[in-house]
């Protein structure tokens, strides 16, 4: 798909799911963001492990999750709610067909388009699902953010691991991100939810994990857009991956 269909699909996407009150909850709906942003950074690590069979499993694994989450959502959609379910199962189906078709991966060469398409699909499945969580107030949903934030950032992270034009402005415009901003971003948000959930025993459990893996990798960050920085890709994809696992138990209903 070019280019240009693919910003047509996401705005006819925003427009099904615009004034429609989800039939998700704002947590789900917040992981199915996150879940966008693991499946771009999924997609990278196959060019950074030459297309490892057990990492295209996982993320094989992460798509069909995300199958899954939209057949509930169609089972639950009643009225106005079925248009955005349906615009739901089209973007994650279009990023579900790109996230597993890398050609740098598989056939060594740095597709442009690929790339391009990859940012586009995951950018529509996380601007339905943000727009859909406008003004919620479920439990634990800053907690689901946090996680989103982190898997944004990882997913970025990983893309320019992969390829140094790899990253989300290549086909949206986007600027460039800013890991040192975000980074701080993501202390701030802990800082935060750790005070706001001193007396949640397993709230506080949950973040004191997440802490202990965002710690490990923390110190990589700033220095990201540094071409001699020492990266370490699959290490964040793996934590990264595991605080997900984490929250994802924390807020299931």
């Amino acid at each position: 798909m070019k280019k240009q269909g693919l910003w047509v699909l996401a705005g006819a996407l925003m427009m099904a799911a615009s004034g429609a009150q989800a039939a998700f909850s704002a947590t789900e709906l917040a992981m199915m963001e996150a879940d966008a942003w693991r499946a771009r950074m999924g997609f990278h690590l196959l060019s950074i492990r030459g297309d490892n069979p057990e990492d295209r499993d996982a993320l094989r694994q992460l798509l069909e999750g995300g199958e899954r989450r939209v057949a509930e959502l169609k089972g639950q959609a009643e009225g106005s709610e079925v248009s955005q379910a349906s615009a739901f199962g089209q973007a994650w189906n279009e990023l579900s067909r790109r996230a597993l078709d890398n050609p740098l991966a598989s056939l060594g060469y740095a597709d442009y388009g690929a790339m391009s398409e990859m940012n586009t699909t995951t950018l529509a499945v996380a601007e339905l699902a943000e727009q859909a969580e406008a003004g919620s107030k479920d439990k634990y949903l800053d907690v689901a953010d946090l996680s989103v934030s982190m898997q944004r950032l990882a997913s970025e992270y990983l893309a320019l691991a992969a390829f140094p034009s790899a990253g989300l402005p290549t086909g949206t415009g986007l600027p460039p991100m800013d890991f040192a901003i975000e980074a701080k971003g993501i202390d701030d948000q802990l800082t935060t939810l750790k005070g706001r959930y001193a007396d949640d025993a397993q709230a506080r459990e949950v973040l004191a994990f997440v802490e202990q893996r965002w710690v490990f990798v923390r110190n990589t960050i700033p220095r990201m857009n540094e071409n001699d920085a020492n990266k370490v890709p699959y290490l964040f994809y793996r934590y990264a991956s595991q605080v997900a696992e984490r929250v994802e138990e924390l807020v299931a209903p």
